[in-house]
């Protein structure tokens, strides 16, 4: 599987969690949901709502949001 490139551009005061979870925040709306996202990135979605309620969560996690922006 190939990946078209995307550059990340964070400013000095934000962290690559803080971004993700921006980009992520922009694709929801009132008919797609977290657990529509969820169901599209292949996580839980209890693992989501708490990484967007600024919660800790695994790695692996991080590896499937990025995937799923990637592909967007």
């Amino acid at each position: 599987m190939t990946y078209r490139s995307k550059t990340v551009y964070l400013n000095l005061d934000e962290s690559f969690t803080e971004w993700l979870r921006k980009e992520l925040k922009d694709q929801l709306s009132n008919r797609y949901k977290i657990i529509h996202m969820a169901e599209d990135m292949g996580v839980n979605p209890a693992v989501l709502y708490r990484f967007m309620n600024s919660k800790e969560v695994r790695t692996p996690f991080y590896d499937s949001a990025f995937k799923y922006l990637i592909k967007k």
